[in-house]
């Protein structure tokens, strides 16, 4: 994958190219895909250097937990599945990316991503199909379980848990 010509020449190319360079081959192609929109400020003055920040973070942070094998927590926990990593990738790359300045993701040890807010206590856990989502308020934890996958339906809930 060549970037001459095509994509601007700034530290966050070459990072997000050496990012791409690890991840496999279904969520690299992905990834490509949306690169010069995602990364080009000056074709997108919405993305301010904040959510460029947090969008190469979570990157970085799906980079490392994709490469975790069986068993990553010493214990018996499943690597992250392919669809739940190209589920959330799609998730990246039609996003507005300041919403992602209010999230941070863990693995989980049955092969799903944690998706947590950074502002209150809300979770949600990202599968292959579906997802699930709790928010606790005091002592009461509301929710819901097995929402279909979509983009809108997943950035919905995350503006929903950010807010």
């Amino acid at each position: 994958m060549a970037t001459a010509n095509v994509y601007p020449d700034t530290v966050e190319t070459h990072l997000y190219w050496n990012l791409l360079k690890d991840l496999s081959e279904s969520v690299r192609i992905q990834l490509y895909v949306k690169l010069k929109d995602s990364l080009s400020v000056r074709k997108n003055p919405s993305v301010d250097g904040d959510a460029q920040a947090a969008y190469f973070t979570i990157l970085d942070k799906l980079k490392t937990y994709q490469n975790y094998p069986k068993g990553w927590d010493g214990e018996d926990a499943s690597p992250l599945t392919q669809k739940t990593i190209a589920n959330f990738c799609q998730f990246l790359e039609k996003t507005d990316k300041q919403l992602l300045q209010y999230i941070t993701i863990y693995p989980e040890i049955n092969g799903t991503l944690l998706i947590e807010s950074t502002r209150r206590d809300a979770g949600i856990c990202l599968g292959d199909k579906s997802f699930s989502y709790y928010e606790m308020d005091g002592d009461s934890i509301t929710g819901e379980n097995a929402i279909p996958f979509s983009v809108s339906a997943l950035t919905d809930i995350i503006k929903k848990i950010s807010g």
